[in-house]
């Protein structure tokens, strides 16, 4: 995985009848988006800002289970008078990662197709071949750019010629592989070329994937790929809203998710654009991300990575911050980052409550332990649990957000611990959940400090090591509603929401980080420089954070229009935007788009909007006190203020022993 096998794979284009070349890629404006047929659809747009005669579209569909990409161009005339030549350049330049060794180009005239062996560098054979006859091909050394030489680079020899000198074999260290046709194109008519790209171990295992990639068309191969994607989206949970596009991203957030994990580990890259961010994932990401996809139904992917995270667990039941997406190997980074154990402990119980699957719970089991016990056994002095950096790493303190996951990672860890006959264990982390809860419900004027701010009621966002306060409002405290540890429907839920969406919202419904955040703008952190145009770019994850508050209070109008937020500041074709949104130009940040995290945030919003997923935890068993002097009168609406400082639990709606949501009971108060 760790070693891409080419240096890129291009379409290089000129009209004939106008004798005008448009073969330097990057002067294109062009645009892509994964569909939900599992189709890369890539269009070019103008050249050096001008308009082509033709239309130009070139697809790519990764074909599920075979070893090859399948590529085609469309090519469209709009003249209803003019027919069009058009010249087509298709080449691929091969990634030799030893350029001390020669790789081995040749051109099968059976297979109509062009190989580049590389193993003498240890690495794979490449096959580029053509599904129609071609005008010509050429197996080129790319450091040659002398299109007189018959050896001389593909491209260098089309930008001269517009065709190419039919070499069919070289040794050099620099190969790239090309065919070359020439097509007319009828007025108001269109044409399609296909090629396939594939990969083998050996010159044999390459012949082999050529074989099978030739025994059906380019076009069946297209159909074969909408066919699978059709049957594993089908899946899982489907959403029909009454609002096309927030339908269409749904499904296209889901099918870029499952195209950004690497399905031998089960990690998923930060971003899928590595400029910023590398190919690192993030343990936290990458947990969020295998939640949504337990709350849509793809309970495979979600369990490939739940099963590596317990098997990377470190000794002592942590994780660290960053691994590599290719290998999985760690990558340093910020830490600790500890918010990952609560993930973890969180979605393993989401997992197997939706599967019931005992052999994945006593796989993990293990790491359940060791997770919940780490939590359990460093909780502070204040009640607090272990300090960390997360969740945007700016500095190490009891982080509202983290304190939110034990709490929920605590809980649902106690209720494995029943499945798994372990009372003891369940016991123990009940009761550090509630430890923590306590904490995190005390207010922040009193020491040790807690992490409720009721001069301002909201939750601050943490409390440094040394226990003073840090009372930025920061949405990622939305995380104690989203995982059931602060009640929705609590005056403390109402009034935090109220202050976050007060003091953060822009561009109509979008929430920024934190105030004064500066990340885009002026920061010096910035991946890209200045991407947001002002301070307190929007984040949609913790929006959609608020929309599933708006869902668990009955206001789902709202919800709804968040979703539609989403879908409207998304890339073409709905692509999940990076980490932030630009609210001045109503622009998604593109140096880390697609981030899917982003997407996972969308996806469990529209499932909990759905009314098919729930992402809080509630605790097997409770306890909690209080010690307080209440008057009662004969009118109790006007004694409720007394009880705001009481603690109390929900349970979830329809849970009760009739099974019937009449008999639920909200809360409970004894005195």
């Amino acid at each position: 995985w760790s070693t891409n096998q080419i240096v890129d794979y291009s379409g290089f284009f000129r009209d004939t009848t106008d004798s005008v070349k448009y073969d330097q890629t990057h002067n294109f404006a062009s645009n892509a988006y994964l569909d939900e047929n599992g189709t890369l659809n890539a269009s070019y747009g103008k050249y050096n800002g001008t308009s082509l005669p033709i239309k130009i579209n070139r697809d790519f569909v990764m074909v599920p289970n075979e070893p090859f990409l399948v590529v085609r161009y469309t090519l469209t005339n709009p003249s209803t008078t003019t027919a069009y030549t058009w010249n087509v350049l298709d080449q691929v330049h091969l990634n030799n990662t030893a350029s001390i060794n020669n790789v081995s180009a040749s051109y099968d005239g059976t297979r109509n197709a062009l190989f580049g062996d590389m193993t003498a560098s240890s690495q794979y054979v490449v096959a580029l071949g053509a599904f129609q006859t071609a005008s010509s091909y050429q197996a080129g050394n790319d450091a040659d750019c002398n299109a007189a030489h018959s050896t001389a680079s593909a491209w260098c020899q089309f930008d001269a010629n517009g065709t190419l000198d039919n070499n069919a074999s070289l040794s050099t260290p620099d190969v790239d592989l090309a065919f070359q046709n020439s097509v007319t194109i009828p007025a108001n008519g269109s044409q399609t070329l296909y090629y396939y790209l594939g990969l083998g171990s050996n010159a044999s295992a390459a012949q082999a994937v050529s074989d099978t990639a030739r025994t059906h068309t380019g076009a069946y191969w297209f159909d074969t790929t909408e066919s699978d994607y059709a049957t594993w989206l089908a899946t899982g949970t489907s959403v029909s809203t009454t609002d096309t596009g927030v339908n269409v991203a749904y499904l296209r957030n889901l099918v870029v998710m499952k195209n950004a994990q690497n399905p031998t580990n089960g990690l998923f890259p930060a971003a899928t654009n590595p400029g910023s961010y590398g190919y690192k994932a993030w343990v936290r990401d990458s947990s969020f991300d295998a939640m949504a996809l337990d709350a849509a139904g793809h309970y495979a992917e979600a369990a490939a990575y739940w099963d590596w995270m317990a098997s990377n667990q470190q000794t002592g039941g942590t994780w660290h911050t960053t691994y590599d997406l290719w290998s999985g190997t760690y990558v340093s980074f910020v830490e600790p980052e500890y918010d990952s154990l609560g993930e973890f402990l969180t979605g393993v119980y989401k997992h197997y409550q939706d599967t019931g699957s005992a052999t994945f719970l006593a796989s993990v089991w293990p790491a359940v332990q060791a997770a919940a016990n780490f939590v359990q056994d460093n909780i502070a002095t204040g009640g607090l649990g272990p300090a960390d950096a997360s969740i945007w790493e700016e500095s190490v303190q009891y982080n509202t957000f983290t304190q939110a996951l034990y709490v929920s990672g605590l809980r649902a860890a106690a209720t494995l611990a029943l499945v798994e006959s372990a009372s003891t264990d369940s016991d123990g982390w009940d009761g550090a959940a509630s430890t923590i809860m306590s904490a995190i419900q005390r207010s922040y004027s009193w020491d040790p400090a807690g992490l409720y701010n009721d001069t301002t009621s909201y939750y601050d966002r943490g409390v440094t090591t040394d226990g003073y306060v840090n009372p930025l409002i920061d949405s990622s405290s939305l995380a104690l509603i989203v995982f059931g540890d602060v009640d929705a429907n609590s005056a403390r839920a109402a009034s935090m929401v109220s202050t976050i969406e007060t003091a953060l919202t822009h561009d109509t419904s979008g929430l920024a980080r934190y105030t004064g955040d500066t990340y885009y703008y002026t920061s010096p952190y910035d991946p890209a420089g200045n991407e947001a145009g002002a301070a307190e770019p929007v984040w949609p994850n913790v929006t959609m954070f608020d929309a599933m508050y708006e869902v668990f209070t009955g206001r789902s109008a709202d919800a709804f229009t968040r979703l539609q937020w989403y879908a409207s500041r998304s890339g073409v074709g709905y692509m999940p935007p990076g980490e932030a949104v630009n609210w001045v130009s109503g622009q998604p940040i593109v140096s880390t788009m697609s981030e899917p995290l982003t997407a996972s945030a969308f996806i469990m919003a529209t499932l909990s909007y759905n009314g098919t997923y729930d992402p809080r935890v509630n605790a097997p068993n409770v306890n909690a006190g209080a010690y307080a002097s209440i008057d009662i009168t004969t009118s109790p609406h006007t004694d409720w203020p007394q009880w705001r400082e009481v603690p109390y639990y929900s349970y979830p709606k329809g849970k009760s022993s009739s099974g019937s949501a009449m008999s639920d009971i909200r809360r409970v108060y004894i005195r």
